[in-house]
């Protein structure tokens, strides 16, 4: 119990975080927060607070058992990914005139089920998250290596090379982050946390 308090907790904090920076960003260029940019940063005080609340219960009734090491950085990154998701979502809605369909916004769901597996130690949320981080290291290594050479072009046309430097850094990011966890996941401590420790399987 305490172990998915502490999880949903902080999952909780970085999502409002993610929700809130683009609001700030609006506000810091135009001087003002539309109804929309108020209704997001609403949102985000309110998950951010039932977070930290999270949090605190988990603490009170952590018992000492803890992750491994490496299960927990595989976690980590799966809600760092997720804040993500939820920055580009508020950023399309208060400085994209109101877009809401992102790449983002179809892997958001399958992250968040494959983050549940990892924190109550499913068996097959650990086969799923090594397949899934091993295609993404790929696929964000290949698209870093493409973006110098393809057409890119946004809504006011051709993507400028500072925005292709910005694409680049993300691509490399994600990457990197994908990486980490594949590494993570194939730890010793990680695959005997697995196998042993789950009650739900």
């Amino acid at each position: 119990m305490a172990r998915s308090l502490l999880a949903g907790g902080l999952l909780a904090v970085m999502v409002g975080a993610g929700l809130s920076l683009p609001v700030a960003a609006a506000w810091l260029e135009q001087r003002v927060i539309s109804n929309i940019g108020i209704r997001v940063v609403s949102t985000a005080g309110v998950l951010i607070v039932c977070g930290l609340a999270s949090i605190l219960i988990g603490f009170r009734r952590w018992n000492g058992f803890s992750m491994p090491a490496p299960v927990r950085a595989a976690v980590t990154s799966a809600m760092f990914f997720l804040a993500f998701c939820a920055l580009e979502l508020s950023d399309g809605l208060v400085r994209q005139g109101g877009r809401v369909f992102y790449w983002t916004t179809v892997l958001f769901l399958p992250v968040f089920l494959l983050l549940c597996g990892l924190v109550f130690a499913k068996r097959w949320a650990w086969w799923t998250s090594r397949g899934m981080t091993a295609i993404l290291t790929l696929w964000f290594v290949g698209f870093t290596a493409l973006i110098p050479f393809v057409d890119l072009r946004s809504n006011d046309g051709p993507v400028p090379f500072w925005g292709r430097m910005y694409m680049v850094g993300v691509s490399l990011a994600f990457a990197a982050i994908a990486a980490y966890a594949f590494r993570a996941l194939g730890q010793p401590e990680a695959r005997r946390y697995f196998v042993v420790v789950s009650p739900f399987r």
